[in-house]
């Protein structure tokens, strides 16, 4: 049964790196620049069941029945529910990073530039020190909420379990809630997690992104190379 599960799972996650389109709502293109008034408008939309994208909705809903065993198995449980028609394209991207005999397993949560680009732009990146390549790590970043972005998911390290829910509102405040830490992301969006024996965790908050970079190799290198990570792991 787990095996099924697992291979279930690793649908879902690249299926969650697919880029996922249905008709705009507002302007088109897809409005660039949110401010409370768009939003308002959006989120009358979603109450309006004339707007809601049906089609979508009973997708959803079938993809619920079948799967609905591995949603409940997230932080958050991924029912069904109807919205406005949008035009969004979301991103999970899982990583690994290791320094010596250190290995963190990551995780980078965005969304496209628009849903024709190639370019996704970075909202959270999350690590955790697992020392352990085949430890357990599950995501699950969702659309269904646009225009703002949401994610979850779980990682296993050294005994620990750490559960994640995570979303960014398009005016630029985000929020990560890490087993009810919670981490405002205005203050730096790449998130380092240090299990302790204890079950207990340190963590740092570094106000850096692999957007501001050519590409992730020499994202992972700041990573490896940053100050804070060395002082963390005691190394010289």
């Amino acid at each position: 049964m787990k095996n099924y599960l697992g291979f279930i799972l690793i649908l879902l996650i690249f299926s969650c790196q697919e880029k996922e389109k249905t008709n705009a709502v507002l302007d088109s293109p897809e409005v660039k620049e949110w401010d409370i008034e768009k939003l308002s408008i959006k989120s009358r939309q979603h109450l309006d069941s004339t707007k809601w994208d049906l089609k979508l909705f009973a997708q959803d809903i079938e993809t619920y029945d079948q799967y609905s065993e591995i949603f409940k198995g997230y932080p958050l449980n991924k029912s069904p529910f109807p919205v406005a028609a949008y035009d969004y394209a979301v991103s999970s991207v899982p990583f690994i990073i290791e320094i010596g005999d250190l290995v963190f397993k990551g995780v980078r949560i965005g969304a496209y530039e628009n849903p024709e680009s190639d370019t996704v732009i970075d909202k959270l990146t999350l690590l955790v020190l697992t020392n352990d390549k085949n430890s357990s790590e599950n995501t699950l970043v969702e659309s269904r909420n646009y225009p703002y972005l949401t994610a979850e998911g779980t990682f296993e390290a050294q005994n620990n379990e750490f559960d994640w829910v995570f979303s960014a509102s398009p005016d630029e405040y985000s929020t990560l809630i890490l087993n009810m830490k919670l981490f405002d992301l205005r203050f730096g969006e790449t998130i380092i997690i240090y299990p302790q024996k204890d079950k207990s965790f340190f963590y740092e908050q570094i106000n850096d992104s692999p957007n501001n970079y050519e590409n992730f190799e020499v994202f992972k290198k700041m990573i490896m190379n940053h100050p804070k990570v060395k002082n963390q792991l005691n190394i010289k």
